[in-house]
């Protein structure tokens, strides 16, 4: 039975909460806290929101730095192919003829579309320049003479000299035109690109151009060119034949990036050396790039010419990325606010409610604890009682006269009672492992082995009288018992045996 006191605290907890007054407070008092805490969370989510834009800004470069490095491995690996597959071109073993000449080209620019042509340079001497002349214009299909570059567009009969570095062969891409228009044209008189055929005539490695403009033989052209050697040399070891792959860099930089580009990021390339704010070659974004990101830059190397790459994402696209981040963070702020605003107002019913949970808690817990203890007892107490069982059942066993013993399913012995050594005069150890069979005389094994069928089928105990032998040969009379023990899996797990003297 309850106490008194016990009732009236179960009845104090089962009353409502005064709505006038809480813990001394007047009750109105308890609703500022809610509001305040609407105010508090309106202003720190109008802080913490623009907040947001740092990890926008954090992943926006990462994203370009990753965009980037991808676009930059990409055009080196590609350039490297390209230099070493037109340097196959270049062997000592390759014709310079134009029947050799231009189907290998014609392989590489299949190879590698972003190559606009392939040019053969050849070293010729003032003798052969009639000669030179009429293959230039049998090629060309029109009147072409050796001349020298004078302008962007312009270009003049090339003035007599003991040898002239003359491009003599040109295959070019099926959308790039007929290429004739630097057929014809004396390299050194071109002056951006005396440095270019210095290092690959002299020092034996490509070397490229800036970009220069042709417009000769009814072609116009604006490319660079990459010079690669032949392994040969003629006067003052100066290269006969040099190779020269025409590159457009709008071309280029399209069929390079081809696949991989992201419309997110404008790409750009410069020629650091030429120091011209003008980019050689664009790949726009779908959208104007953002004036508030700096790009991401990096050197790429072109033969001996250093280029930089240069990508800036797009405004659409970062202001998407800026949106998606602040909106949530308002969004968040907001229901923050007014999920803390309503807790705050249940806060002081939540105490109560917490309370007397607590209280049921304890009391089950105290409960679930005196279960345990009880629990425990009982395995003592079980514990105790098995040992005790154990303990009487190998007192019993000693007690006995006849001899107890377990058998597998094969009938050889695992466990002998010590009783062996007074009725057989032998040590219960000899006897593990051997055939229960080997105890008896050979006429009785027979009806032995059918005592133990007999136990094994009819799962029940089975009693045989017989006559145990020593090892001098004197019979003993005794009544053989026999168990079979049960198992799910076989029917049979081996046996339990008595063997008690008549």
């Amino acid at each position: 039975m309850q106490t008194a006191r016990q009732r009236r605290d179960d009845s104090e907890q089962d009353a409502p909460m005064d709505t006038h007054s809480t813990s001394g407070r007047p009750g109105y008092r308890w609703w500022l806290l809610p509001a305040l805490t609407l105010i508090i969370g309106l202003v720190l989510t109008a802080v913490i929101a623009p907040r947001s834009q740092v990890p926008v800004q954090a992943l926006t470069r990462d994203l370009s730095r990753t965009h980037h490095d991808q676009l930059s491995q990409a055009l080196v690996e590609r350039a490297t192919d390209v230099l070493v597959a037109a340097r196959g071109l270049t062997t000592r073993d390759t014709s310079t003829g134009s029947d050799a000449f231009k189907p290998r080209a014609r392989s590489l620019l299949g190879e590698f579309p972003e190559v606009a042509g392939v040019e053969l340079l050849t070293r010729i001497n003032h003798a052969q320049r009639p000669m030179v002349e009429r293959q230039l214009t049998e090629q060309a299909g029109q009147f072409v003479r050796l001349a020298r570059w004078t302008g962007t567009r312009d270009s003049e009969l090339a003035e007599p000299a003991d040898h002239y570095l003359v491009i003599l062969q040109g295959v070019f891409q099926p959308d790039a035109g007929t290429g004739y228009s630097g057929l014809g044209l004396v390299a050194s008189s071109v002056p951006h690109w005396r440095e270019a055929l210095r290092l690959a005539e002299r020092e034996g490695r490509p070397a490229a151009t800036t970009v220069t403009e042709l417009e000769r033989n009814g072609g116009e052209q604006r490319a660079l060119r990459v010079f690669i050697p032949f392994p040969d040399a003629g006067e003052q070891n100066q290269a006969r034949h040099l190779l020269a792959l025409v590159i457009r860099p709008d071309q280029w930089l399209e069929h390079q990036l081809s696949g991989i580009h992201d419309t997110r990021w404008q790409v750009e390339i410069h020629d650091i050396s030429q120091h011209a704010r003008q980019p050689l070659a664009t790949l726009p974004a779908a959208s104007p790039p953002a004036g508030d990101i700096p790009a991401t830059r990096s050197t790429l190397t072109l033969a001996n010419r250093q280029w930089m790459l240069s990508t800036r994402p797009a405004g659409d696209w970062l202001d998407s990325l800026r949106q998606q981040a602040l909106w949530p963070a308002w969004l968040t702020g907001l229901t923050i606010t007014l999920l803390a605003t309503l807790l705050t107002a249940l806060a002081c019913w939540q105490l109560i409610t917490q309370k007397r949970l607590l209280q049921r808690r304890t009391i089950r817990a105290r409960r679930l604890g005196q279960q345990l203890d009880n629990t425990r007892v009982e395995k003592t107490i079980l514990h105790h009682s098995l040992q005790e069982s154990d303990r009487r059942a190998r007192d019993l066993i000693e007690l006995g006269a006849g001899i107890f013993a377990e058998l597998d399913e094969g009938r050889h012995i695992g466990y002998l009672s010590a009783q062996t050594a007074t009725l057989l005069d032998i040590p219960s150890t000899e006897l593990v492992g051997t055939p229960l069979d080997a105890l008896f005389a050979e006429k009785e094994k027979r009806e032995i082995a059918m005592t133990f069928d007999a136990a094994r089928r009819d799962q029940g105990i089975q009693r045989l009288d017989t006559e145990l032998v020593t090892r001098d040969g004197l019979a003993i009379p005794v009544s053989l018992r026999v168990k079979a023990l049960k198992d799910p899996l076989s029917g049979c797990a081996g046996f339990r045996v008595s063997i008690t003297p008549r």
